[in-house]
């Protein structure tokens, strides 16, 4: 094997051998947009301080439906190869809301002279869970499963990952938060991601992407997404989620069909849409609407020549 092969090897191997059941964390579908949210190594891959905030409303119309926010910062140290970042979660789905805060921190290892590097992250995070029952009303009065109180409950966590990159493809895999908490609810969660940008001719942009992730007592479930960039000013793309067993999304395994959107206001700010409706998704016994937001703010210093901007991953 060639220096590369060993390395990526022994990552594949570490996170194999590290593969537990978990439960389902928060899920955004603009991941594409914000690696940093699952996996450390992104901090710095992108050469860019760079700014990102989104936010999710699933199950339209539900009392109590889940939503979830995040934000991201990332810097990169240039003469140093080292990327920092914060990054935060809000997940609130009815009377319980996790709120998660982390430091991500990347060493960016360059593995040849055609751009290609190797990022190693770390994750030191901590979670607090609040649980309002004031909000719920029992048919037994003084109901014991609703008389504890779980307010700030707090534990720190630790995770890593990996991420190898160059300006045409990424891949990735990451365990966020490896400690589990019963009392939190938080058990260990896998992610790998990749994707590629395959240029068509000068004004058109090809991006495929697809992100795997497990949980606990179900199988494998992954997400992929192909963008049409157009001129780097828009893109736009189907997207679809399912379990690896059933392939396609039903009531059982829930899944969606989707559409993601896109555009560049300015060389440096990006919005983005997704959707999850009843469109395409009926016909499997799958009727609610997600809706999901996303802007990203990318500061650069001038440079001479070609610039993709902003990237698209």
């Amino acid at each position: 094997m060639c220096r590369i092969e060993k390395i990526t090897f022994l990552i594949l191997s570490l996170f194999t051998g590290l593969l537990t059941n978990a439960q389902q964390e928060a899920s955004f579908s603009l991941y594409m947009f914000n690696h940093q949210l699952i996996n450390p190594a992104y901090v710095g891959a992108t050469t860019l301080t760079q700014f990102t905030a989104e936010t999710r409303n699933q199950w339209e119309g539900i009392p109590g439906a889940p939503e979830s926010h995040a934000f991201s910062v990332s810097h990169l140290i240039k003469n140093k190869n080292f990327g920092l970042g914060v990054s935060g979660i809000s997940d609130n789905i009815g009377p319980t809301e996790r709120n998660n805060m982390a430091i991500d921190l990347a060493y960016h290892l360059r593995l040849n002279e055609a751009g290609l590097k190797l990022g190693i992250g770390l994750k030191l995070s901590s979670r607090s869970l609040n649980f309002n029952n004031s909000i719920l009303t029992p048919i037994s009065a003084n109901d014991p499963s609703l008389m504890v109180n779980y307010t700030n409950e707090f534990s720190p966590n630790l995770g890593f990952g990996f991420y190898l990159q160059n300006k045409s493809f990424y891949f990735g895999g990451s365990i966020p938060y490896f400690f589990e908490d019963e009392d939190l609810y938080l058990n260990r969660n896998t992610y790998f991601i990749g994707g590629v940008l395959i240029s068509l001719n000068s004004s058109l942009q090809l991006k495929p992407s697809m992100l795997f992730h497990k949980i606990k007592a179900q199988p494998w479930v992954y997400d992929t997404s192909i963008l049409l960039s157009i001129r780097n000013s828009f893109w736009l793309g189907p997207q679809y989620r399912a379990t690896v067993e059933n392939i396609l999304p039903n009531q059982n395994s829930a899944g969606f069909f989707g559409a993601i959107a896109g555009l560049n206001l300015s060389k440096s700010t990006s919005i983005a849409y997704a959707y999850q409706g009843r469109i395409g998704n009926r016909n499997f016994g799958i009727t609610n609407t997600s809706h999901e937001i996303l802007l990203r703010i990318q500061l650069r210093k001038k440079e001479i020549g070609f610039l993709r901007s902003p990237r698209l991953f």
